[in-house]
């Protein structure tokens, strides 16, 4: 159907679309799906980094709460939170 006075089908251009997409996908280094995946987000790492201070700094402060000391005695939990350290260490 390469003569170019008939129009094409929707069907036949979505097909030479869909059939292009696939080889550039498959070439080698052009498929953005393949490098997400092997490429991780760089600030990922500087998040993980502040997550883990912020939640340092809510059990330090924790430690000294009279209020998660009694969460900790009614739950039996020991590393049970009140609601206000609870939320700085989930970063609300």
């Amino acid at each position: 159907m390469d003569d170019d006075s008939v129009p094409q089908s929707r069907r036949s251009r979505k097909h030479a679309v869909n059939e292009g997409v696939r080889r550039l996908l498959d070439t080698p280094g052009w498929n953005p799906y393949r490098r997400a995946a092997s490429h991780p987000d760089p600030a990922a790492g500087a998040r993980e980094a502040l997550r883990q201070v912020r939640v340092e700094q809510a059990e330090d402060a924790a430690k000294a709460c009279p209020d998660c000391a009694a969460a900790r005695r009614a739950s039996g939990d020991p590393s049970d939170l009140c609601p206000k350290h609870l939320a700085e260490a989930m970063g609300l």
